[in-house]
């Protein structure tokens, strides 16, 4: 019998997090969630409902408290062999002249700079175990303008960049990087983008509020599931992708072909 495995995720209160959760932990892995919101995170565990999943409030900004929260995940497992670092927020497809310092930095602070502080906390690990898969959640925003504001576009294309390093640095370790850059996914991150923003966003517009848009831009006509993106990092976290690092996994409904 394979042994379980321990996953680290990310921003798993909700919505592409709880999915890839739910996903590791049906596969028999010992799953450790960590997010902003402890409510969010409570209701996550209670709802999978697995002596498998527990979680941390974290706030991916603070690099020491996701070193801490890596440590806690060591101590109870001696290892770590997958990251998904999924936290992020939307703002609200601002553009340039509604982007100021705040709300640039509160963007790439979380989605950018917590990816890095995340990868940061479990490569010390992975190196001296010589193994690890990390999967960052990236963005259409990465490679199109429409997704999302100027702050989210290049945080997002950040985190490619980010995770192409990652896969030449720690290669000779036995550790795998990839990006999955979802499109217009079904979650609830409008909502706590404004939870957490506050009146720096007006997350209720762009493509995935307005119907036209998307059937223009998504050849499948619709938004994608959590459940969807949550598979493909599943795949990439298995053992039949072994040979594939430093990529970007578009899982948007066709929307890159257009």
């Amino acid at each position: 019998m394979t042994e379980p495995r321990s996953v680290v995720v990310t921003g798993a209160g909700s919505g592409i997090g709880a999915a890839v959760a739910a996903t590791f932990a049906e596969a028999g892995d010992r799953v450790f969630l960590a997010d902003l919101s402890e409510e969010r995170l409570d209701q996550t565990v209670r709802s999978l409902g697995s002596e498998l999943v527990q979680g941390r409030p974290v706030d991916v900004t603070d690099a020491a408290a996701l070193h801490d929260f890596v440590d806690w995940v060591v101590a109870r497992t001696g290892r770590v062999d997958v990251l998904v670092s999924n936290a992020g927020v939307f703002d609200g497809v601002a553009d340039i002249q509604e982007t100021g310092a705040e709300l640039w930095n509160k963007i790439i602070g979380i989605n950018l700079t917590g990816c890095f502080n995340a990868v940061k906390a479990v490569s010390e690990q992975m190196i001296t175990q010589r193994s690890g898969r990390i999967i960052t959640i990236g963005s259409i925003a990465a490679s199109r303008a429409m997704p999302d504001g100027i702050a989210y576009c290049a945080a997002k294309a950040g985190i490619e960049g980010l995770t192409r390093r990652l896969a030449y640095d720690l290669g000779q370790y036995g550790i795998t990087a990839n990006v999955v850059a979802p499109g217009a996914i079904r979650t609830g991150i409008r909502a706590t983008s404004e939870e957490i923003l506050g009146d720096l966003v007006d997350a209720n517009r762009g493509v995935g509020v307005n119907a036209d848009l998307m059937n223009l831009l998504i050849p499948a006509g619709r938004p994608g599931l959590p459940e969807e993106i949550a598979a493909t990092v599943f795949f990439l976290a298995g053992e039949g992708a072994a040979y594939i690092s430093g990529d970007v996994v578009h899982v948007d409904g066709g929307w890159i072909a257009t």
